[in-house]
């Protein structure tokens, strides 16, 4: 008979350590007709990011330059931070995060910078690239973002070896995203946007004739049809025919543009891209014959397949549950993708052929797959509608919890708040589940994948609607007798860190939280945040200053008078998104009103953690702070 242990402290196969050493992530999957390309950012290196090329038959090589990292920095959280280049085998283009300048390697050369060195005073100007388009040889197009005094300022540039002169291709508009060449180089397509809207609210698509000095005859597309609605992921499957994703119909889907006319290639309810945070999501690719690769989430699980020239959709069968940057490779398609059982991997599926994993893939530590707790996915009925969530049972193979007792729950609460949840395999969730927690994640109001209403749907709410679909979930749980209801904790990180925190205020189904980077004071979000994000709480929350009094209330800081419960506070020194004086006003107000809270600072670290001792310190805590609050352990990591 297995052993019996109380919940919350079995022994796991699953260390801290196993699970920061997990958190490699890869990026940015390119072909270039033979091998694969793509960017790993690595814990055990400092969170360090580079380029890796997968021949046939080789094992994976690091092919940035040694010492360098590669990411882009526009906007924060960047993106499109490299791009092979025409002409020349090996050759790629990458964006240097130390100098955010745009570098040019070639096989057996010197590595060379592109374009102008920016302003002599950094304390003055600095430039910041991203988003990164090969044009023709060792030239590329790349959004610019000029940071100093006044606001900061976007344009499309053009920066080449061959011509010192820079071109600024577009200008004088907020923000630019998304570029693309037509296959015959002679036009241009380009997304952009203005405040007080995020790229998910509303965008432009535009078109002009490119020139050697700039663009002419510039034109938005369709504005009567898509004025009003998100725009992205524009992709050229011809000189003359250019398709793109866009939400006109209540959901990410694929429309195309040929000699003047419009239209949607799909009535499929589901979404084929998700929030542009950052640049370069690629899920829609050109396949050079009609045919049209894809992405799709629906029902919490993405989708790999090819849209025929009919627009009929037909799914590859493959077995991740989650999937990112597709590509035309060898005849099929390419993509990261996740089962519910292993970790990320670069995955291909040859035309006609099944998926096969490049690369990637196994589980942390001495995990095995007999411990590995898969998501069930929950529909729970609200007042306001339905919130989607997915419940992972605690799980290890040869233990049990006590006859007759139920888990204790910690729910997870995705950032954002726009992203969503994923089914696919997540060392934090199987760290919990193999101590024998539960968990739930949950797809609360705002979050992607269930189409545009359900995405506004947190539109002047935030701060409540998140938090109270949260609390559904839980209490759902505990009322079915699937988790003990007086052992409930919360967890998020940014956005979700204000719903973690906002549930201790608007709920007493929680005795602790736990916050990674978190918002907790609206008002100083507002005037301390970086630009990208300055005004987006005035969709979420209501303009200032009437709607001052919405962001007290909401504001955890400001409520930690009705806050019952303990707080465990996760943040980095050098956070531009949320700085780190919002988390130490939360400490200092939570210990002055006499409540538990343990906070820990990590210099070096911004928003989002990427050093593995950095992370392995967090699991730590965060470990040991449910051993306290949840398992009625001494609060030493178990």
């Amino acid at each position: 008979m297995p052993p019996t242990s109380p919940y919350g402290t079995w022994p796991s196969p699953l260390s801290a350590a196993d699970v920061a050493a997990g958190r490699l992530s890869r990026s940015a999957l390119v072909s270039d007709g033979t091998s694969l390309w793509w960017l790993e950012a690595r814990p055990t290196e400092g969170g360090r990011s580079v380029l890796v090329r997968a021949r046939p038959g080789s094992p994976p090589e690091v092919v940035s330059p040694e010492g360098t990292s590669v990411r882009s920095r526009v906007h924060e959280y960047g993106g499109g931070a490299w791009c092979l280049l025409h002409g020349a085998d090996g050759a790629f283009a990458f964006v240097d995060d130390r100098t955010q300048r745009v570098l040019v390697s070639v096989p057996g050369e010197e590595t060379v910078a592109l374009g102008a060195e920016g302003p002599e005073d950094p304390e003055q100007e600095r430039w910041r690239h991203g988003g990164l388009v090969a044009l023709s040889g060792r030239s590329v197009l790349a959004v610019r973002e000029r940071l100093g005094e006044g606001p900061p300022a976007r344009s499309v540039v053009r920066l080449a070896a061959e011509d010192p002169v820079e071109t600024t291709l577009c200008s004088g508009r907020d923000f630019y995203g998304s570029i693309a060449v037509s296959p015959d180089r002679r036009r241009l397509a380009w997304v952009l946007w203005d405040h007080p809207d995020m790229p998910w609210d509303a965008t432009e698509l535009w078109v002009g004739e490119l020139g050697p000095r700039g663009v002419s005859g510039a034109v938005r597309v369709a504005p009567g049809v898509l004025g009003g609605t998100s725009v992205d992921q524009p992709v050229w499957t011809g000189p003359d025919t250019l398709c793109f994703v866009a939400d006109a119909a209540g959901w990410w889907q694929p429309w195309r543009m040929e000699g003047g006319h419009l239209e949607r290639l799909s009535d499929l309810e589901a979404e084929f891209q998700g929030p542009a945070w950052t640049f370069g999501q690629h899920t829609l690719v050109d396949l050079s014959d009609g045919r049209l690769g894809c992405l799709w989430r629906r029902f919490g699980v993405d989708h790999v397949g090819v849209m025929e020239p009919d627009g009929r959709l037909v799914p590859l069968d493959q077995p991740c549950v989650a999937a990112s940057s597709l590509c035309h490779h060898g005849g099929g398609l390419a993509w990261l993708g996740q089962r519910a059982t292993t970790l990320p991997g670069v995955w291909w599926s040859p035309a006609g052929g099944p998926a096969v994993e490049v690369t990637g893939g196994g589980r942390p530590g001495a995990l095995a797959s007999g411990d590995v707790s898969v998501a069930e996915s929950l529909s729970v009925p609200t007042a306001e509608g339905t919130v989607h969530a997915a419940f992972y049972p605690p799980l290890q193979a040869g233990w049990r919890g006590p006859s007759g007792g139920a888990p204790p729950l910690v729910v997870c609460c995705h950032g954002g708040p726009t992203a969503s949840a994923t089914a696919g395999f997540d060392p934090v969730v199987q760290m919990l589940t193999t101590r024998g927690y539960a968990v739930a994640t949950v797809d609360y109001a705002g979050s992607t994948g269930y189409g545009r209403r359900y995405r506004q749907a947190l539109e002047g709410r935030w701060g409540e609607a998140d938090v109270d679909d949260c609390v559904a979930v839980a209490a759902f749980l505990a009322d079915t007798g699937r988790v003990d209801g007086g052992k409930m904790a919360i967890r998020g990180g940014s956005a979700g860190g204000l719903t973690a925190l906002g549930a201790l205020v608007r709920s007493e189904r929680f005795c602790a939280a736990v916050s990674w980077y978190g918002v907790s004071d609206l008002s100083t979000l507002v005037s301390g945040t970086h630009d990208f994000e300055s005004r987006y709480t005035e969709r979420l929350v209501g303009p200032l200053p009437e709607a001052a009094a919405a962001y007290d209330e909401r504001s955890p800081v400001r409520r930690v008078d009705d806050i019952d419960g303990a707080v465990l506070l996760l943040q980095g020194e050098d956070d531009k998104v949320v700085p780190p004086e919002q988390t130490l006003s939360m400490a200092e107000a939570l210990v002055s009103r006499g409540l538990e809270c343990r906070t820990l600072l990590f210099p070096g670290e911004s928003h989002g953690f990427r050093r593995a001792e950095t992370l392995l310190a967090a699991y730590e805590a965060e470990l040991a702070f449910y051993a306290a609050v949840l398992a009625g352990g001494d609060g030493s990591p178990p």
